[in-house]
């Protein structure tokens, strides 16, 4: 499914929403409930916003995109070389349990 078949709504003085779409495997309109950083990712992918001209939905980015950037936690973004590693780590049951454990 591509962004186009997405509807995204905010509620009135606030930057969370839900967005809208028609499932494609049984047809009926499914609405999910879109926090801050729902929003912001929906807007950043060019998801189309209901009921909002040109420059408000560009204030509308810019809010959304700033609240992302608020929640987002400290330190570096993760690179592939981490997810590479946190996939194999997941896969070896002894190594994940020494390093969740804290002791």
């Amino acid at each position: 499914m591509g962004i186009e078949a997405v509807l995204l709504s905010i509620h009135d003085g606030t930057d969370a929403g839900c967005y809208r779409f028609l499932c494609p495997n049984c047809l009926d309109t499914v609405e999910k409930p879109a926090d801050p950083k729902i929003v912001a990712l929906l807007m950043s992918v060019g998801v189309d916003v209901e009921g909002v001209d040109d420059e408000s939905e560009e204030e509308l980015a810019e809010r959304a995109s700033i609240a992302l950037l608020e929640t987002r936690p400290p330190g570096p973004p993760l690179s592939v070389d981490d997810l590479i590693s946190f996939h194999f780590l997941l896969q070896d049951d002894e190594r994940l349990a020494r390093a969740l454990s804290f002791g």
